[in-house]
């Protein structure tokens, strides 16, 4: 059996390390995302009590699609693949569009974004292999 060079075992050392604090810090920010689901919960009365009045609504829907973009960057952190980061930037960049009520302009080009990562998503990313036979097969069940 062949020794590995001392630079190849450093070096997947640090890769090991790094995957690990992913695994570590998305444990972190599911717990912290769980915690803020429970807040929001609880002050959902008070949000409902003020909605008219003070914007109320504006603020838990920015602190509810805040929290779906968070557990979509945990889901990207544990699953990279090029259909998980598309979908965060697509929320990411919906989020921005709702919640901050931006100019027709930047509307638009927000819009036009969205479009653009669909279309990507649709023509340049390859699909996983089993979950397009798991697609198709479903697909020809239901028309028997």
């Amino acid at each position: 059996m062949q020794k590995l060079p001392t630079r190849k075992k450093l070096n997947d050392l640090i890769i090991n390390i790094a995957r690990y604090t992913e695994i570590f810090m998305s444990c972190i920010i599911t717990c912290v995302i769980i915690i803020m689901i429970f807040n929001l919960i609880i002050h959902l009365p008070e949000t409902l009590s003020t909605t008219i009045e003070n914007d109320g609504f504006n603020q838990f829907l920015s602190s509810a699609l805040g929290l779906v973009v968070g557990i979509e960057f945990v889901k990207m952190l544990c699953n990279y693949t090029p259909e998980t980061v598309i979908e965060v930037l697509m929320m990411a960049t919906a989020r921005q569009m709702v919640v901050e009520h931006l100019s027709p302009i930047n509307t638009l080009i927000g819009t036009f974004a969205i479009a653009v990562l669909f279309a990507i998503r649709r023509f340049l990313v390859v699909p996983d292999v089993k979950k397009a036979n798991d697609r198709k097969k479903a697909h020809e069940d239901g028309e028997d």
